[in-house]
């Protein structure tokens, strides 16, 4: 158990301070990981499926800039069509110990949407909270309704708790403002681990009446398998996107109680996005299988995403 902590903690360290293009073999967590899996059935997405997700690239990277960038939503990636009339309503963290976020109204889908900035590597705070692996109970107050037995990431719980009151009232001002249904969070990395902390926390306090969704690019495993299976439970959109080779949606371990979500959306090393069945599916179009097969690369973390957004690229 100690080793394989060493292999997650080091792995995530380099992910987020290097993007070499060397691939290198897979790590024993992840040889270890596929003989608790199974191949599961693969579906290829069309072209149409693919680009209704290339919004979701865009909001991610926006997430990133600094709150002085995206303000009045004048970044490089918030000029892309699909985004460009998007309105901020209130932001904050100081991408360090709070993530950076936004709340805004997205008026071409008549949604709200909740950014979540992904690691910045300048901030030590922020890359401290990916090596906190201890999977730790929720708060019944946060997340009511949630089985006893179902368990998260401390360090990304810790970070969703800092800010997820205020990201609550701006959402609820925005709803009520556009008398709107409908929230999508969203975010990279850290962010879409966050996302997924937002996407089920938001529907539990918003209730049956609105419909939440989940988009989260290169996202790590949160919680275990009855936190995974709790999200499924609740959200009923849920997607992660994942690139190639890159190793962060393969981490925390399967064998330190880890789990994902349903929902990979995978583009394989052939340039073919698929939809992946199951939580964690070893086929190598997906993945875990395709990490265990060709071994990782550290900048597939970045991209490219739907729309062929590279995280960090465009930006701001």
């Amino acid at each position: 158990m100690r080793s394989s902590f060493s292999v997650v903690a080091l792995a995530l360290a380099i992910t987020v301070f290097a993007t070499p293009t060397d691939i290198s073999p897979a790590p024993e967590s992840v040889v270890e990981d596929a003989k608790q899996l199974t191949v599961g059935s693969v579906t290829p997405l069309s072209a149409v499926q693919i680009e209704s997700y290339a919004p979701y690239s865009s909001f991610s990277d926006a997430a990133d800039c600094p709150p002085e960038k995206r303000t009045n939503w004048q970044c490089k990636t918030c000029q892309a069509d699909s985004v460009k009339g998007f309105q901020v309503y209130k932001y904050g963290g100081d991408g360090g110990v709070v993530q950076y976020w936004y709340v805004g109204w997205w008026p071409s889908q008549n949604s709200v949407v909740v950014g979540r900035q992904g690691t910045d590597p300048a901030k030590i705070q922020a890359v401290l909270t990916d090596a906190k692996f201890i999977p730790v109970d929720l708060s019944e107050e946060q997340f009511p309704g949630r089985p006893a037995s179902a368990k998260a990431h401390n360090g990304f719980l810790a970070s969703h708790t800092r800010s997820a009151g205020d990201v609550l009232s701006a959402v609820k001002d925005v709803l009520t403002q556009n008398r709107a249904t409908k929230v999508v969070a969203v975010g990279h990395s850290l962010g879409g681990a966050l996302a997924i902390l937002d996407g089920l926390y938001l529907q539990l306090q918003l209730g049956s009446a609105v419909r939440v969704t989940i988009r989260a690019l290169g996202a790590p495993r949160v919680g275990n398998a009855d936190f995974a299976n709790f999200v499924n439970a609740k959200v009923s959109d849920v997607v992660r996107l994942t690139v190639k080779r890159d190793i962060v949606p393969v981490l925390p371990p399967l064998l330190l109680g880890f789990k994902h979500t349903t929902g990979e959306k995978h583009l394989n090393s052939d340039d073919v996005w698929n939809s992946c069945a199951g939580q964690d599916n070893l086929s190598t179009d997906c993945s875990v299988g395709e990490v265990l097969t060709e071994g990782f690369k550290l900048s597939d973390h970045l991209g490219p995403y739907p729309g062929g957004v590279i995280i960090g690229k465009t930006g701001c």
